[in-house]
């Protein structure tokens, strides 16, 4: 396990046992991240926290939230998903989420200019995508999950199908995209 991993953890025991300071730590790090993530996952199931790697963490709160809001608008008998309250990604502070989909290609000048219609664009897609190729972007690209933590994650047992799956949904991401 890496040092950033095993802070993690020590911040959500410390939060387990009453200390603020370490459960506003724990957002402040997590909470840009877990907007996006759960902008996307709306609908999923729970999940438990497998003290595996800050990836699994990230994951595991995202599910946490998502269900929150699912139960909240279960609860409430909202008409549409967000009462019309929901934020596209590109009205939080955080990540650019194309530097997260499509990691090392630089922005041009013009794609710096089009960042909000960029923006607009990804989200679109990947709300639009097939279930199964959405989750593998989120646990690899926003979780920062290995592939070994999805394929668990995913009940898919050999590593190399999860890379297939997640090479296939980048690319049809991709080239919806362009």
């Amino acid at each position: 396990m890496d040092a950033t991993f095993h802070h993690t953890v020590s911040l959500v025991k410390k939060a387990q046992d009453g200390d603020r300071q370490a459960m506003e730590d724990l957002f402040a790090r997590y909470l840009p991240r877990v907007r996006q993530i759960v902008a996307l996952r709306l609908g999923m199931p729970p999940s438990a926290f497998a003290q595996h790697s800050d990836a699994t963490f990230r994951n595991w709160i995202a599910h946490c939230v998502t269900n929150s809001i699912r139960d909240h608008f279960r609860r409430s008998n909202a008409d549409k998903r967000g009462g019309g309250k929901v934020r596209s990604f590109g009205s939080f502070e955080s990540e650019d989420l194309s530097v997260i989909v499509f990691e090392g290609d630089e922005p041009t000048p013009s794609a710096v200019v089009g960042r909000k219609e960029t923006l607009q664009k990804i989200e679109k897609t990947l709300l639009e995508m097939k279930e199964h190729w959405r989750e593998v972007i989120l646990m690899r690209l926003f979780c920062e999950m290995s592939y070994a933590e999805v394929g668990e994650a995913l009940g898919i047992r050999e590593e190399a199908t999860v890379r297939k799956l997640f090479s296939r949904a980048v690319a049809d991401l991709k080239k919806r995209c362009e």
